[in-house]
């Protein structure tokens, strides 16, 4: 059999208090009574109310103190306001700090109830987004300790195989061996990213933004990109410019945005055609003047008002992107639907890069149609001094 909903009626008038509490028996609610604050809140501590009918003006601690003290605490009681009419600036003001609702007295007790059905089905609602959030939590923790470094442990296991440590291995093995890491390895950055993804969006990304020479940046990475482009049969330019800054970065994050664009690029790229990575210092007057789309300038609204930016983009020779599709494809899970772009993948990387990118205080965007390849352009800030959240 369910329980019955459990009501704490604050009141300092008794009175007022026993018809509230007689009205809400009547349909089925168990009700308690607190004459004042401080007994409300020893209550609370004691025993889970799904809502709270808390009186504004009571002597001693008012309600609004009684309020912030409850949503202080983390207690996750809905709480209704009650007021006398002339006081209702006040009771929205209780509203903003955390009341889901406000009566005024003297009550219209069908009012009254109407209101305490909303409120308690509003706590449901919020109890339930709590707990699918702490299964996402769950899931997510899973995928970095239960799958992923199972994963690692089996490319190991191929590498060892594919290098004839364990006896001679033809290079026909070898291919297939290096095509199951391949595999291997996209699934534990498909991992990465989705799990960068929650903590960015939990505002748990920790980000480690110090000055770091963009060339150096690169130059760690131009042997595994240029290995990775042979093995796609595809041709890597690289176009950087002489005089690349030191700049506020995260080597780590800048390095992945990169990894999964040129990823992308060399995946959708037909065998023989090209993918050009260019890099370069503007000023921010001539980023005034690119086409950027509006969803990547609301990104960083100002970011142009700064004197120099660096641009980094990536351009391939594959199918294209239509049009419709130019913004939807930073979303999580979202690919073109369209072109060639939707065989595999799991559409987290750009959703990766477009949050990376925002932390790091700049725009990305790209510029695409089918059947004319695309090119994936970003702007970041050329900055060692400015805090980055001074960008807007």
């Amino acid at each position: 059999m369910k329980s019955p909903v459990k009501i704490l009626i604050t009141d300092d008038e008794a009175d007022i208090a026993l018809i509230l509490k007689l009205h809400l028996e009547d349909q089925g609610y168990e009700t308690a009574w607190a004459k004042n604050g401080e007994i409300c809140l020893a209550m609370l501590s004691e025993e889970a109310y799904s809502l709270l009918l808390l009186d504004i003006r009571m002597p001693g601690m008012s309600g609004v103190e009684v309020l912030e003290k409850i949503r202080q605490s983390g207690c996750d009681t809905s709480v209704i306001m009650m007021t006398a009419h002339g006081s209702e600036s006040l009771a929205v003001e209780c509203m903003k700090k955390g009341a889901q609702d406000y009566v005024a007295k003297p009550f219209d007790l069908s009012d009254v109830l109407q209101r305490v059905e909303r409120a308690i089905e509003y706590r449901y609602t919020l109890l339930e987004k709590q707990r699918l959030e702490q299964e996402k939590d769950d899931f997510v923790s899973m995928l970095s300790h239960d799958l992923k470094n199972p994963i690692t442990a089996v490319i190991g296991s191929i590498d060892i195989m594919r290098e004839g440590r364990l006896g001679a291995v033809n290079p026909e093995q070898a291919e297939y061996l290096q095509s199951a890491i391949d595999s291997c390895n996209e699934v534990v950055s498909m991992i990465d990213n989705l799990l960068d993804i929650h903590r960015f969006e939990a505002g748990r990304m920790p980000m480690k933004i110090r000055p770091d020479n963009i060339g150096e940046i690169f130059s760690s990475l131009s042997g595994r990109l240029t290995m990775l482009a042979q093995r796609e049969e595809v041709k890597l330019n690289m176009q950087l410019a002489a005089d690349l800054p030191t700049m506020d970065v995260d080597r780590r994050a800048l390095s992945r945005i990169i990894g999964n664009l040129l990823g992308n690029a060399f995946k959708f790229t037909p065998v023989g055609g090209d993918v050009t990575i260019s890099c370069s210092v503007i000023s921010g007057s001539s980023a005034a003047e690119l086409t950027i789309p509006p969803y990547a300038m609301n990104q960083s609204p100002h970011l142009t008002d700064i004197d120099r930016l660096l641009c980094l983009s990536i351009k391939d020779t594959g199918s294209g992107i239509p049009e419709e599709d130019l913004e939807s494809i930073f979303d999580r899970f979202v690919q073109s639907r369209q072109s060639e772009r939707a065989q595999g993948g799991a559409g987290l990387g750009l959703a990766f890069c477009k949050l990376a990118v925002q932390n790091l205080g700049g725009i990305i965007w790209v510029e695409s149609s089918l059947g004319s390849g695309s090119k994936f352009i970003i702007l970041l800030p050329c900055t060692t001094s400015r805090s980055l959240s001074d960008l807007g």
